[in-house]
């Protein structure tokens, strides 16, 4: 038996509404074959900036799963969120999306979670749906992290998809840079920052360091626009023994090597 609950939804930022969708969607953090095959094949089928899907389309169908299986046990620790809605007596996958708590398997502290390999089926996306499950996966970091929870990231090549994400963070979000995932193209690298990262970001610095500090202010202000992430790197690991803010973020973005 699927073991799946309802989604439990943060509240909407602004004017925002929630999808006629969001009383009956229901998911699960399982890996269960029978919901997931179908929507691998859908993904497999669709030219898209999903990391995936490039390993998905390489691969016959009929080894979809065992694919998705192997991409997930190599890759940084994450939990799988499967969306799905009843359908003619039976249960249908409608998105996907993970959570991972670092960007890197590798990466020393959390802080700044990660919410990727998202997909929406293609007759469901217009009904609201992507705001549910990012939603969603906002919500379950602020009850996971509450304090100690600093910024949450994610990439993406869509602008309607980008601005889901900044209506929906409860914060600012700024564009770090742009970053190369290798087959799957290049996307815009959003980072959400919360009212802790600011408070800490707002206390005092030694003199020597308030040049980087107004750097690296330039760059979470107005993004890779205004101070390439080149540039501000070496600021902020001048900064980093200053607060946890600093040095969680400096790690964060050293394990972005691919980010410009």
């Amino acid at each position: 038996m699927l073991d799946s609950v309802a989604v439990a939804l943060a509240v909407p930022a602004g004017n925002a509404r929630l999808s006629p969708l969001a009383s009956s969607l229901r998911v699960t953090t399982e890996w269960h074959r029978p919901l997931l095959e179908p929507l691998l094949w859908r993904l497999r089928e669709e030219k898209c900036a999903h990391l995936w899907q490039p390993a998905l389309a390489a691969a016959p169908a009929a080894q979809a799963y065992q694919v998705f299986e192997r991409m997930l046990t190599g890759g940084r620790p994450c939990t799988v969120f499967t969306y799905h809605l009843p359908n003619g007596g039976r249960d249908e996958a409608v998105a996907v999306g993970t959570m991972s708590p670092r960007v890197a398997r590798d990466s020393p502290e959390d802080g700044i979670p990660v919410l990727g390999r998202t997909y929406v089926l293609p007759e469901y996306r217009g009904r609201s749906v992507y705001a549910l499950v990012l939603r969603h996966r906002l919500g379950l970091c602020a009850d996971r992290w509450g304090r100690r929870l600093l910024g949450v990231h994610m990439g993406t090549s869509s602008p309607r998809v980008e601005s889901v994400f900044r209506a929906s963070f409860p914060g600012r979000v700024v564009r770090i840079g742009d970053e190369d995932i290798g087959d799957a193209g290049v996307v815009a690298a959003l980072l959400g920052l919360t009212a802790e990262f600011d408070r800490q970001a707002a206390l005092p610095v030694p003199p020597h360091l308030a040049h980087a500090r107004r750097l690296l202010g330039e760059y979470l202000a107005h993004g890779a626009d205004a101070v390439p992430v080149a540039q501000a790197l070496p600021a902020l690991g001048t900064l980093a023994g200053c607060q946890d803010a600093y040095r969680i973020l400096h790690q964060f973005l050293a394990a972005l090597p691919d980010l410009r």
